[in-house]
């Protein structure tokens, strides 16, 4: 299971990953927390340069939600979306309106849908992401840290920590890893950890195939900046991650799923 703030998220930060356990008969869950009303939209003009607009929130959620589910295809599921209002949208007027306690959301959402800031306090949206995960029973949880420049991310990942506690309660024994996040921290001392990573050298090239696929915001995979893990883990390309919790399988042993520990595989 795969848990993203935003389409897109999840294969800048696990796309080779999901990519890889795909390949080797894992079923993938592919789980939106927002429900995406929110960004800019890139194309290329004639002269291939980039442009961008700021389309309403009608326009764009639409949009990258079909992105979404190209990208849950590529990985033979379809995306499953949380639905929690981001932070801020564009109305039909072009004004942008921010959500807190007590805002009025867009129409058309669900009536009492906490926003993505609030939903790790909400017990329902806890629970619901909870029995989704006892309902499926990953072999690991992949999601967002809280090391991150985008506060989206970070209630992302309390909302899936706050499940996961909650699954575990219920007798769910698998892995929760926080992925390094390619947003920034706006500070740049702040102590950015990983201890954990999955070589992906041969499916870079299906990582990449996969962000295509979020066209909107994503105009030209090559040029892309991604970090450059591989070389520090001993291969040519890398995720990495922060082994949060290790799990464990019905027999309490160490779930199979194959990580690079410190150097070592568990």
């Amino acid at each position: 299971m795969a848990v993203g703030a935003h389409a897109d998220d999840i294969e800048f930060n696990a796309g080779g990953t999901l990519s890889k356990y795909h390949q080797a008969g894992y079923e993938i869950l592919y789980v939106m927390s927002t429900n995406n009303m929110s960004g800019d939209w890139s194309s290329l003009d004639a002269s291939g340069q980039r442009q961008v607009r700021r389309p309403t929130w009608e326009e764009i959620m639409p949009q990258r939600k079909k992105e979404a589910a190209a990208a849950a295809g590529f990985y033979g599921t379809e995306a499953i979306h949380l639905d929690h209002p981001q932070r801020h949208f564009r109305k039909r007027d072009g004004e942008v309106e921010k959500l807190g306690y007590g805002s009025q959301s867009p129409e058309g959402l669900a009536p009492g849908t906490p926003t993505i800031l609030t939903a790790y306090e909400d017990s329902g949206s806890v629970q619901r992401l909870a029995d989704l995960i006892l309902a499926h029973q990953p072999e690991a949880i992949l999601s967002h840290s809280m090391e991150s420049g985008n506060i989206e991310h970070v209630a992302s990942c309390l909302l899936v920590a706050a499940a996961y506690q909650k699954a575990r309660q219920s007798g769910y024994r698998g892995m929760l890893l926080f992925w390094y996040d390619i947003t920034p921290p706006p500070v740049a001392s702040v102590r950015r950890r990983w201890d954990s990573f999955i070589d992906v050298s041969d499916h870079w090239q299906a990582k990449l195939d996969a962000l295509a696929l979020h066209a909107c915001q994503i105009v030209d995979v090559n040029t892309l900046d991604l970090p450059a893990f591989g070389p520090v883990c001993g291969c040519r390309h890398a995720e990495v991650f922060f082994l949060a919790e290790r799990g464990e399988t019905e027999a309490h042993t160490v779930s199979p799923f194959s990580l690079e520990v410190f150097g070592h595989e568990r």
